[in-house]
């Protein structure tokens, strides 16, 4: 399984983050699909929609949750500070 992420810029406001994933596995394409991501310490959350959830078992889970973390931390190293 392939997926490709994208953070939404102009909806994701840290702690509450928006991002589209799209998932490619054999004969099955799900494009831009946004899974909504909480980091509320010590736990972070992720809602995914119905199609994601049904198609992917515990580990796709973790590997596309990976993805998703390791997008937002460069997401956020990259954005300017406001303080």
């Amino acid at each position: 399984m392939a997926f490709s992420i994208g953070i939404i810029k102009e909806k994701s406001i840290d702690p509450d983050f928006k991002v589209s994933v799209s998932l490619y596995r054999d004969s099955i394409l799900i494009k831009n699909s946004q899974v909504n991501l909480l980091r509320q310490p010590p736990r972070i959350s992720f809602q995914y929609p119905e199609e994601i959830q049904k198609l992917l078992s515990r580990e796709e889970q973790q590997k596309l949750e990976l993805e998703i973390l390791n997008k937002v931390a460069e997401y956020i190293i990259a954005a300017p500070s406001t303080s």
